[in-house]
């Protein structure tokens, strides 16, 4: 996932709740969220509760996993499946805890900061927590539990099934990607090459757009580490132009198999 593409899902996450993000970042009900995304990380702050997530600015799925465990904490803070506590002592938040919704039950899956060496000290705790509802594009996707990340999968990022298979798509040798999104390109391409090989189509025009040319460079990347892909080109005039790509599969498997 390219930062453009996170920062897209990103203003897709706050326009689903209405919210426009300001200097500090956006409130949701009563829960403050401000997001920064640089070339190395990730960090999401919720109510004084912080999380970085560690890009290796390469390209990788492990990337990609952390921008969207990012957008599933996101969202699952806007929509309310998770929420802070904060304890204050003497009026100086100290102490915060990330606590998630599990069967009706809130429970804390980490703590940040620490209270004072007066055990006396009088505490206040106050949670805070969004209240937006839940469009059914964000619906929680089951996933094995992350000990890490127990949010994963809370808001429909990360572990997410691809869209529609290719076996759902007509096979006729060209494949339109404009309407899935980014973290269904590489499972939905892979396929569908795979559906053209078996009825032996061995030309293959993928339709990525023009754009900024991201999402050419994705179906490139995975083009070119594909064993059945002899060489791929731009559309050219007549073709689509640089807005789509032509492939020449080949009916028998290369030397490697990179998926």
């Amino acid at each position: 996932m390219t930062a453009q593409q996170f920062t897209e899902a990103l203003a897709g996450l706050l326009a689903a709740c209405g919210a426009a993000p300001g200097p500090r970042g956006v409130t949701v009900g009563d829960l403050e969220i401000a997001v920064t995304s640089g070339t190395h990380e990730i960090t999401v702050e919720l109510s004084g509760w912080r999380h970085r997530f560690t890009l290796t600015n390469e390209d990788s799925e492990s990337d990609d996993d952390a921008a969207l465990l990012a957008l599933d904490l996101i969202g699952a803070a806007i929509f309310g499946a998770v929420r802070v506590m904060v304890e204050s002592y003497a009026g100086e938040a100290r102490r915060f805890s990330l606590q998630i919704l599990r069967e009706d039950l809130w429970q804390s899956v980490t703590r940040q900061g620490s209270r004072p060496w007066n055990i006396l000290a009088a505490r206040r705790c106050r949670f805070h927590r969004g209240d937006a509802p839940r469009p059914a594009c964000y619906a929680a996707t089951p996933v094995t539990r992350l000990p890490w990340a127990p949010w994963a999968g809370a808001c429909g990022f990360f572990g997410a099934p691809a869209g529609p298979v290719a076996s759902e798509l007509p096979v006729d040798g060209e494949l339109d990607l404009h309407n899935f999104r980014p973290r269904e390109i590489k499972p939905l391409l892979l396929a569908y090459i795979d559906a053209c090989l078996a009825r032996e189509i061995h030309e293959l025009r993928v339709v990525h757009g023009k754009g900024v040319g991201n999402l050419r460079r994705t179906v490139h990347a995975i083009l070119g580490r594909h064993p059945r892909v002899r060489g791929y080109r731009l559309g050219g005039h007549g073709g689509g132009g640089w807005g789509a790509t032509i492939v020449d599969l080949s009916p028998e498997p290369g030397p490697t198999n990179d998926r």
